[in-house]
């Protein structure tokens, strides 16, 4: 068992104008000039600072705190940044070729066309400390430096060619247009991950996890897929039949379901339709369809802004990255649905009302039970007596939402967005 090193007292911290004098004497060793100095910064709380535009190669800043940095820009290339706290970082554009970044936690770090070829992503497991900085809160968790964290970051178009990446968590990130060729990926996780044309060929991804991960126009050629777990993830292969074969074509579904709303059911025909992929169908933006049917059907990526679904029946459907901005979706039933990253900003959501015969009114609220709603967009949405039992809404943005009435008891809310909505009413698990 390798010999672990435990700190325990807080970690000191570093001012912007230490930072700046010793970026100051590593250019002077970058270009041989006297007095200068490597920058080697161990175990220090950088919390905060600026290292935008500079170059840092070859420095060393193991172990230490950079959450929240502004590494836009910069040059880290075969720099040993073993064990760093780079949470909520920016480091856009940033080149970190060939630097040690084992065990570093990245989780929900800006890394948009970062350049980390041939970097060393491996697991750390030398290093074990307590990053004290909050002693006034007695905060003291130890983080023991594990498998490299991406967590919820975003990567999209970052070059991670031949980077060592095995076991690292990249769950939640979005990874559009990324290139990992030739990546070590053994065991990493992906799960949920946004890999939207992203190049994998040549990577070795045997036991990795991609469950849930969108993989449209992904290359995999040559790619080691030895014990890859798939399992629902979105590719362009077709899932379920195919919309061709529908006996009707879906022209003439919508034409007889827009008659049989406008008449009230008396001609036409109601769409139902299961076990259907939709992708590759006519567009269903703005389209009146009002109570239609789709049990288990794929809707990925789907442009559906302004669609009219009051009152429909969606259960068990994929909307994965779905467009369903300014759409009146009152009523609708999205039970058990697979709906991560969809965008939902600006849409009527709130109970359908129906006036009976006798007067009473019926309401039919928005039901998303059991629903998979991660990274799902609802700015701007009225949600008005909105079912979320059980949902899964990790990173879901409700910001300026009209929840008045809505119920969350049961959903996973980490890291919701609840910022400016209206909880007039609002039902919540009750804190023990």
């Amino acid at each position: 068992m390798a010999e672990t090193i435990t700190t325990s007292v807080e970690l000191a911290k570093v001012t912007q104008a230490e930072l700046n004098e010793a970026i100051r004497r590593h250019n002077m060793f970058l270009i041989g000039k006297p007095g200068g100095g490597r920058a080697v910064i161990r175990d220090k709380d950088l919390t905060g600072l600026s290292f935008a535009g500079q170059n840092l190669s070859q420095s060393d800043f193991t172990g230490c705190i950079m959450e929240g940095c502004n590494l836009s820009n910069a040059n880290f290339e075969s720099s040993t940044l073993f064990g760093c706290d780079f949470t909520n970082a920016k480091l856009i554009n940033t080149k970190l070729m060939r630097a040690d970044m084992r065990g570093a936690d990245i989780s929900t770090a800006d890394l948009n066309k970062a350049d980390m070829t041939g970097a060393d992503l491996r697991e750390g497991k030398t290093i074990i400390k307590r990053k004290q900085r909050h002693s006034e809160d007695n905060y003291n968790p130890a983080a023991a430096a594990g498998p490299t964290s991406f967590v919820g970051s975003d990567l999209t178009q970052a070059v991670l060619n031949e980077v060592n990446a095995a076991h690292a968590n990249f769950a939640d990130t979005t990874m559009q247009d990324a290139s990992l060729i030739g990546a070590k990926l053994n065991n990493a996780d992906f799960s949920n991950a946004d890999l939207s044309h992203a190049n994998l060929k040549g990577a070795d991804l045997s036991n990795a996890d991609f469950s849930l991960s969108t993989m449209v126009g992904v290359n995999l050629d040559n790619a080691n897929k030895t014990g890859t777990n798939f399992s629902m993830a979105l590719t362009t292969s077709t899932i379920g039949q195919s919309y061709e074969e529908i006996a009707l074509t879906l022209d003439e579904l919508l034409l007889k379901h827009i008659q049989w709303v406008a008449t009230g059911g008396k001609n036409g025909m109601q769409l139902v339709i299961e076990n259907t992929d939709m992708r590759k169908g006519i567009s269903f933006a703005a389209q009146r369809l009002t109570g239609m049917k789709a049990f288990r059907c794929t809707f990925g990526e789907m442009d559906l802004r302004g669609i009219e679904i009051q009152g429909a029946r969606l259960e068990e459907c994929d909307f994965r990255k779905a467009q369903l901005q300014n759409a009146d979706l009152r009523g609708a039933n999205f039970k058990k649905s697979v709906m991560n990253r969809a965008n939902f900003s600006n849409s009527k959501m709130a109970a359908l009302i129906i006036r009976k015969p006798d007067g009473l009114a019926q309401h039919l609220p928005c039901r998303f039970e059991t629903t998979l709603l991660r990274q799902a967009v609802f700015t701007g949405c009225r949600l008005n007596e909105a079912v979320f039992v059980g949902a899964d809404l990790t990173d879901a943005d409700f910001s300026n939402c009209d929840l008045t009435r809505a119920d969350f008891r049961g959903a996973k809310l980490k890291n919701t967005n609840l910022d400016s909505a209206i909880l007039d009413y609002a039902e919540f698990d009750s804190k023990s």
